[in-house]
């Protein structure tokens, strides 16, 4: 026969097993999860062990970017310009063609209405072949200006650099080109 203080010393560490139990349950994924513990009965050991080791796996491990699911809000493109630079975080021009040799920037003004960072890839391809290509963190904003630049080469004579932006939801947002001449020609930006 059991005392009445180890009675209630054992019940309380079953019921605390029962809460982190419970409490790990509710973390681990549902492949981990064999089946849902039933309020009536308490968790067996093995339960309680897979839980809380599945959840001290999550908790650990850093999620991979590409298996997270991309957010519910879309990422918006406020504004996209090619320029020869760009200063105190704005383009200083706007390029109508490049000339060879030529840092040809991509400046974007974006908004990300999520709670958290975004990624927007760029691709810089110069008569289809690929040059640069560059990811970049949109933080959570409601005009957020970043930028990336590809230098032509010194043989790159003609054709035409071509930057593709994609979102981290795989949604295409810039897809322009821009001929490459002799002599750049670059347009003052419309204030």
């Amino acid at each position: 026969m059991m005392s009445t203080e180890a009675a209630n010393a054992l019940h309380r560490t079953t019921h605390g097993l029962a809460l982190s139990a419970l409490a790990a349950l509710s973390l681990c994924a549902p492949a981990a999860c064999d089946r849902k513990p039933s309020p009536s009965e308490p968790p067996d050991a093995s339960t309680v062990a897979t839980a809380a080791s599945s959840a001290a796996a999550s908790a650990s491990a850093a999620p991979a970017a590409s298996s997270s699911p991309a957010p519910a809000d879309p990422m918006q493109l406020l504004g996209f310009v090619f320029s020869s630079d760009v200063k105190n975080k704005e383009p200083v021009d706007r390029l109508e063609a490049a000339e060879p040799g030529m840092r040809v920037w991509a400046h974007l003004k974006l908004r990300n209405r999520s709670a958290a960072t975004r990624v927007v890839h760029l691709a810089f391809r110069v008569d289809g072949e690929s040059r640069t290509a560059v990811d970049l963190n949109v933080e959570p904003s409601w005009s957020y200006r970043t930028w990336a630049y590809n230098t032509l080469r010194k043989t790159d004579k003609s054709g035409e650099v071509t930057l593709t932006v994609t979102d981290d939801s795989g949604a295409t947002l810039v897809e322009q080109s821009l001929p490459i001449r002799a002599k750049a020609i670059k347009k003052p930006l419309a204030k």
